[in-house]
């Protein structure tokens, strides 16, 4: 009983911590009514996306010291706070940056790491779907919260009252989530590594490059999908089906690479899913976009995109072994940190430059491509197996 609600637990855990990739569902708002430019709405959403996975540092160093449920309550505490401060600020891009962007990103980085890392301590031997299910929560978040947010200003709610009901509502669910989330009594037993054990390892100079390149293309596209949309004049209900398609995409994606990867192997379906994600973000460049294009491929990229979230933390725990996962595999995320700052603000940047979306499309494709590359090359015998 335990086992299923711990996974329970984690998912729902995920999917508010989540709600990051609803982030340009908010942006036409600030740009609008606080006067945004592009390139602040991305800082905000690089924020957030840099600090989280760099918390994770600090939270690994204390998950072995303290409960999954105290990690999780700490979660909500600062989630809920940075999105108050949001809510509270006027419109001030300096209190939402610090608010959206560093506590909310704070809140996210201790959510995020209890939830992964638990629900896998219970099935070692389904590490690729049980990780899926959990990371699955995350990326399923945008699918609920860009409907939830479109009602909400279907009510006329600005978009900071909608910023305190997230603060509120969302901290109280992963209060109450905290409570079932239990990790084994006896943990997996398997040879502890210190930093320099997995420093000097050149595979996790790799892991790192590749969560790099995958990450920061998909990064770029979630973070600026509603303007993609708009320069077609697609409307609005069209562009926030658009980003709900890719969330839910984004939450079966990690599902199925998770799945499939227990079969043939996460260096594999790494090539394949970066490589998938690279042709539709291509395409979402150089196509004329109608509603239902944009809506098709914003569930493409998706589903590719999902896959990074998955991948890299089961080749992370094969290589240097579960019980480590929390020590390692926010090193290795911190390949997504990097991406956070320069995937959504060289979006906004190009489009501010050239007043349009498609050479940001091609980079990220690009960039994808790079990444899949990586993980065509025969993999090394892990030092754990």
């Amino acid at each position: 009983m335990k086992k299923l609600a711990t996974v329970i637990s984690s998912f729902g855990i995920m999917l508010c911590l989540g709600s990051v990739y609803a982030w340009s569902v908010f942006v036409p708002e600030l740009i609008k009514n606080y006067h945004f430019s592009s390139t602040q709405t991305q800082l905000v959403f690089g924020l957030l996306i840099a600090v989280f996975p760099t918390t994770m540092i600090f939270v690994g160093k204390l998950e072995k010291k303290w409960s999954p449920r105290t990690l999780a309550v700490i979660s909500a505490l600062f989630f809920s706070a940075g999105y108050l401060m949001s809510g509270f600020s006027n419109g001030n891009f300096y209190f939402i940056l610090l608010g959206n962007g560093f506590l909310a990103g704070i809140g996210t980085g201790f959510g995020y790491l209890a939830s992964l890392t638990t629900p896998v301590k219970w099935f070692p031997h389904k590490k690729g779907l049980i990780t899926g299910i959990a990371a699955g929560g995350f990326g399923l978040a945008a699918f609920m919260l860009s409907f939830l947010t479109e009602y909400l200003f279907s009510l006329d709610k600005n978009v900071l009252t909608v910023f305190i009901y997230i603060g509120i509502g969302y901290g109280l669910v992963i209060l109450f989530l905290s409570n079932f989330l239990k990790a084994p009594d006896t943990d997996v037993i398997e040879p502890k590594f210190n930093l320099t054990h997995f420093i000097s390892n050149p595979f996790f100079y790799k892991l790192v490059a590749g969560i790099f390149f995958g990450t920061f293309s998909g990064l770029l596209i979630i973070g600026n999908l509603m303007s993609i949309g708009s320069e077609y004049q697609i409307d609005k209900h069209s562009l926030i089906i658009g980003v709900s398609f890719f969330a839910l995409a984004n939450f079966s994606g990690r599902l199925f690479w998770g799945f499939i990867s227990d079969y043939i192997g996460a260096g594999l379906s790494i090539f394949l899913a970066l490589t998938f994600q690279a042709v539709f973000i291509f395409l979402i460049g150089y196509l004329t976009l109608s509603p239902l294009i944009y809506i098709l491929l914003s569930a493409l990229i998706g589903f590719g995109f999902g896959g990074n979230f998955v991948l890299f933390a089961k080749e992370t725990s094969q290589e240097f072994g579960i019980s480590n996962l929390g020590i390692v595999y926010p090193y290795v995320f911190l390949g997504y940190a990097v991406a956070g700052i320069f995937g959504p603000l060289t979006g906004g940047a190009i489009y501010d430059i050239f007043n349009n979306y498609d050479y940001a499309a091609y980079i990220a494709a690009i960039m994808s491509l790079m990444g899949a590359f990586l993980f065509i090359m025969k993999r090394h015998k892990p030092i754990k197996e």
